[in-house]
């Protein structure tokens, strides 16, 4: 499988274009992610969620990545604020190469966490927190 479209939709993530994101999404992508405990159905709803996302980071890198068959995984890093996030996502591909599933994932778990608090500040949804255990 092609996977040119996983490779220009991180482009688009690194340069920070959120319109360069659209034209490698499925209409009914998936998304899975750290940001809101529920997924996040459709196109035009990801691209939200994505474009908040790159308007919050300072920057991101691609590290790694490999496929096999329609599934890409890629590892990267971002910073946000003085603070360093890794990350990975698992992308499938539709039958036309374009991404119509993501599941990402960040660590470690305080930082991300700090940046789900910022994101969540900047566009007015519920924060999660950590709490000491009991």
């Amino acid at each position: 499988m092609n996977t040119a479209h996983v490779t220009d939709y991180f482009k688009a993530l690194a340069n920070k274009d959120a319109q360069g994101i659209v034209a490698h999404l499925s209409d009914d992508i998936v998304l899975h992610g750290p940001i809101f405990p529920e997924p996040t159905l459709g196109k035009d709803a990801v691209v939200q969620i994505l474009s908040g996302f790159l308007a919050t980071i300072d920057a991101l890198e691609v590290n790694l990545s490999f496929a096999s068959e329609r599934d890409v995984a890629v590892f990267f890093s971002f910073t946000c604020k003085g603070i360093t996030v890794k990350g990975n996502e698992h992308l499938h591909l539709d039958e036309n190469g374009l991404i119509d599933h993501i599941e990402v994932a960040w660590r470690p778990l305080p930082d991300a966490v700090l940046i789900q608090e910022i994101f969540a500040a900047k566009l007015g949804f519920q924060a999660m927190r950590l709490v000491p255990a009991a």
